[in-house]
């Protein structure tokens, strides 16, 4: 990682502990004698219609945000990426259930599944982390085929191969290590993926509670003031906006992704 990735990752988190630390009003508090207030000392970001502070539900939406794309992101990168590497030196029957398990999680839209299991259990960060996870599982486990069984051809595996090594040895110790940046710059691109999915369900209002409030919750309250007050959209817009940049910018580091590294190093 460069030294300016560095420098966004340690902003990134200052960022999210003073987010976690600072004070914040309660988000059920409603002050009909103060609504669309503009921004002050007393609300950072101003009111909305309701009179409530806008800042905190940012921050509320925000926390909720991470903790569904981490969850997610996890299940679907250390799933996959293993599942990926398994099916492509076991090979067989192995390869043959894994690409299926792969193949079935691409078939059903991942939207569409959540949307159903909202409607039937309701859609909490947990169940929408698990869900994103298991449906992008897929695509991680077709990139990590495709980069182990490049990597397989290599001398260096063969020679592995010959002097001993298990395939749980060579898969941990010298295939992770030679594709992990490429895995990298994908979980990048599908952890925005994640934030816009995690948006769109609660903007169509499918498991939302406005008490517990979302980024796609409070586009979708707001609206209808796009126009008379575009700061209550402009707010929540930005935000999703700047994690997924975020993510883009911390995962999109390709450098050295060209260079093996063997037993022999």
């Amino acid at each position: 990682m460069t030294k300016q990735k560095k420098a966004v990752l340690a902003i990134f988190a200052i960022f999210i502990i003073f987010l976690l630390i600072a004070p914040r009003q309660n988000i059920l508090r409603t002050d009909v004698l103060n609504t669309f207030a503009g921004c002050s000392g007393e609300h950072w970001l101003g009111t909305d219609n309701l009179g409530r502070d806008v800042y905190s539900l940012l921050v509320e939406g925000g926390l909720r945000t991470l903790f569904v794309v981490f969850l997610a992101t996890a299940i679907s990168f250390f799933t996959g990426t293993f599942l990926g590497m398994a099916a492509a030196f076991r090979g067989g029957l192995v390869r043959n259930l894994i690409q299926f398990l792969a193949d079935f999680t691409l078939v059903i839209p991942t939207f569409i599944m959540a949307m159903v299991f909202s409607a039937l259990f309701g859609f909490s960060p947990v169940m929408a982390g698990v869900l994103f996870g298991i449906g992008n599982m897929g695509e991680y486990v077709n990139q990590a085929y495709d980069l182990a069984s490049a990597l397989k051809k290599q001398e260096f595996i063969d020679a592995e191969t010959v002097i001993g090594l298990d395939n749980g040895k060579i898969i941990i110790f010298h295939v992770l290590p030679n594709i992990y940046r490429q895995l990298f710059v994908f979980l990048g691109n599908r952890a925005g993926n994640v934030i816009v999915q995690y948006s769109g369900l609660a903007f169509i209002g499918l498991g939302t509670d406005v008490t517990n409030p979302d980024w796609g919750t409070l586009l979708y309250q707001y609206r209808a003031y796009l126009t008379t007050y575009p700061r209550l959209v402009i707010f929540p817009a930005l935000a999703v906006a700047i994690l997924i940049v975020f993510f883009h910018l911390i995962f999109d580091d390709t450098s050295g992704s060209g260079e093996v590294k063997t037993i022999y190093d």
